[in-house]
């Protein structure tokens, strides 16, 4: 079995194509600013370090043959921050620890003079950060190597203060530009929303509209789909106008021919002295001529009710059409022992449309009502007291819930009619012509619960 995906999005694609290398690019600046914001922070942190390391061996001199050492409190007071960094400081001469911290390891090997020398370290298990730097004093051949050492909390924190900024920054900008992006896509795809506006208001029209799209707000990108769209429109156009010239003209050609054959059987129909099985096929006859002559004025409705035209333009009084409709039907319904009846509480009832249309939308109900409907039942044909609704309903056998939809397809039966005369065209006719005058068909059923009511509403006449 295949399986039909979701189908894909042309602006989705373009967010995403727009959306995934603004994000490669943000997360390379991230980088890159991580990089940064971490160099900065070390650079001015052992600019500071470097600093209190200077004060510290400034003070370095001989007196009386002893290497003295005078620690001021702002050498290693500058060190000291909110974040309660730890310092530390040793001093060494050839390998051996003079003054200071132990556990800071003493250095051996050689230093240029008086440049100063960073790395990290731990003491007792904690991060640190330690300059170092070799300074000659008088009076002694060896440089003497001066050690001053902190914490890297504070330098952390910073750090991590930063890196955050950044990336709250990041993503505010990521959030912005995806909006920008979603508005800039939306503009950018306008024309074709416009286009899918044109072609969603045909559907919504009486009338199948072939016209070519307007090319003239189409974007130079989508001009040969719409251009080979309104080709397709023309011979579209074409075939439905030859098949519906073909329907109205066969129909009408067939009529006369069939009116002939029908009169000549019901002569032989009162005349013949033949057998009983040559009457039975007379009858058989006449019955399929009367139904296929009922077949070709259903087929020349329809063709009627699909031919464009401004026909249903206008007004006409609803009541006077009902009832000179449902007049017509009163023999016919009396001679299938049926109660056809109209009400109203109008006397005249003005509605936008073509009285001719309402008039055959009427005649195909009240042929349904009659001919599906039981022996001895009842037709009601009412104007509602609501502006423009008429109403046919009847007691017959109705239609399932479930068929309502199916029943306005053409040549659609239900299963328990298809034993009766009748060509499935009724309400689609009704429907066909119901759309060229924007009224609305509804099925429904009886407040008795058995039957069918179809409720039509007519759009009110303009004043």
């Amino acid at each position: 079995m295949i399986q039909i995906g979701k189908k894909p999005s042309l602006k989705g694609r373009l967010l995403l194509t727009l959306l995934l290398p603004l994000c490669a690019i943000l997360l390379a600046l991230g980088a890159s600013g991580a990089w940064l914001v971490h160099r900065v922070v070390e650079a001015a942190s052992d600019r500071v370090l470097s600093g209190s390391l200077q004060a510290v061996s400034e003070t370095l001199a001989m007196e009386g043959g002893y290497l003295t050492l005078d620690l001021p409190p702002s050498a290693l007071g500058m060190l000291e921050n909110a974040d309660r960094d730890n310092v530390y400081y040793n001093v060494s001469y050839r390998g051996k620890l003079i003054t200071g911290y132990p556990e800071l390891s003493v250095i051996s090997h050689a230093m240029p003079l008086e440049e100063i020398e960073f790395r990290d370290s731990t003491f007792r298990g904690i991060p640190i950060r330690v300059a170092s730097e070799a300074r000659l004093v008088p009076q002694l051949n060896s440089p003497v190597i001066v050690q001053v050492a902190e914490t890297t909390k504070n330098r952390t924190a910073l750090a991590n203060r930063m890196l955050t900024a950044l990336g709250m920054g990041e993503l505010l900008l990521l959030i912005t530009i995806a909006i920008l992006v979603f508005q800039a896509v939306d503009w950018g795809l306008k024309p074709l929303s416009d286009l899918r506006t044109e072609v969603e208001a045909r559907s919504h029209q009486p009338d199948i509209n072939f016209a070519p799209l307007p090319l003239s707000l189409v974007p130079q990108e989508a001009l040969p789909f719409v251009s080979a769209f309104n080709s397709l429109l023309g011979h579209v156009e074409t075939a439905v106008e030859t098949l519906r010239r073909f329907t109205s003209d066969a129909s009408h050609q067939l009529r006369a021919p069939l009116t002939v054959v029908r009169t000549h059987v019901e002569l032989l129909q009162r005349h013949s002295d033949a057998s009983p099985e040559m009457r039975g096929a007379v009858s058989d006859i006449y019955q399929a001529v009367r139904s296929l002559q009922h077949l070709i004025i259903q087929l020349i409705s329809l063709a009627k009710a699909e031919r464009p035209s401004d026909d249903a333009t206008g007004q006409f009084d609803l009541v006077e059409c009902t009832a000179a409709t449902a007049s017509t039907y009163a023999s016919r319904a009396l001679a299938e022992n049926m109660d056809l009846s109209f009400e109203t509480a109008f006397e005249t009832l003005p509605v936008a449309g073509n009285p001719i249309f309402a008039g055959e939308m009427i005649a195909n109900l009240l042929d349904n009502a009659i001919r599906y409907g039981r022996t001895g039942g009842h037709i009601v044909v009412r104007i509602a007291p609501d502006q423009g609704v008429l109403e046919v309903e009847d007691d017959g056998p109705g239609v399932p819930v479930k068929d309502r939809e199916r029943v306005f397809e053409r040549f659609f039966r239900l299963p328990q009619n298809q034993d009766r005369e009748g060509s499935g065209l009724g309400l689609s006719i009704v429907q066909a012509l119901g759309r060229r005058m924007a009224a609305v068909i509804d099925l429904q059923t009886p407040a008795g619960g058995q039957g069918l009511k179809v409720v039509i509403r007519f759009r009110p006449a303009l004043a």
